[in-house]
């Protein structure tokens, strides 16, 4: 077990690197939402520089959560942990890791269309607005599996 409880450590230093760093993006530009076409068309590069590297950064914190989610069932010798996605997933929400699969969707679909490039202003300030909307529950699902993580020992 022990080699499981390090690689979980391992998966949850990333996470929460990631997490830290998506925290800051998230309250330097709070006062920017919520965005609107005009809004964004607006934006300084600065500020647009600014909100690409929140995308990006809430696009990495939701990719690490499965690997953390997968890690943290190994760890718990939790056979489902090795099974299919949404075998995983109902474990992890038994346990109030995350909430329900509806909500996981939303995120997951916002993290994939921060990989493509939108000319449409109006589009770029829902993907934004999203992705505003959706830090708060990301950030939930990694303090919940660090919480989870930290009863192992």
């Amino acid at each position: 077990m022990s080699e499981r409880v390090q690689v979980l450590g391992e998966v949850l230093s990333a996470l929460h690197r990631s997490a830290a760093r998506l925290t800051n993006s998230h309250r330097r530009l709070a006062a920017h939402f919520p965005l609107s076409e005009e809004r964004v068309e607006a934006l300084d590069e600065d500020t647009l520089e600014r909100l690409d590297a929140y995308a990006i950064r809430y696009s990495r914190c939701q990719e690490l959560l499965y690997p953390a989610m997968r890690a943290l069932g190994r760890a718990q010798m939790e056979p489902r942990a090795d099974r299919s996605f949404l075998d995983l997933f109902a474990l992890m929400r038994s346990q109030g890791v995350v909430g329900p699969i509806e909500d996981w969707e939303r995120q997951r679909s916002l993290r994939k269309a921060v990989a493509h490039e939108y000319p449409d202003a109006t589009l770029v300030a829902d993907i934004l607005n999203g992705i505003s909307s959706a830090t708060p529950e990301i950030l939930r699902y990694v303090e919940q599996i660090g919480l989870r993580a930290s009863e192992l020992g």
